[in-house]
């Protein structure tokens, strides 16, 4: 069950009482970034995971919305 997604069943409430409430942050995406690269040996990895994440966000903007193209974590961590 994926509750609030198309499709999908939302969750039965005597199933929902059993769990609690949890919340989510976005994950910083130049901090990874700059974790991943310094972990590599780039010396300059804050200028270029900035760069990066930059590179990613207008891509996500301008590009077009089809679900084959993904600028999310997962793309930023291949």
């Amino acid at each position: 069950m994926n509750p609030g997604y198309p499709g999908r069943a939302e969750l039965p409430e005597s199933l929902k009482a059993l769990f609690r409430p949890v919340s989510m942050v976005v994950p910083d995406l130049a901090l990874i970034c700059e974790i991943m690269l310094m972990a590599e040996g780039f010396q300059m990895s804050k200028i270029l995971s900035r760069k990066f994440v930059i590179l990613y966000k207008l891509c996500e903007d301008l590009l077009s919305k089809s679900r084959h193209y993904d600028w999310k974590l997962r793309a930023i961590k291949t």
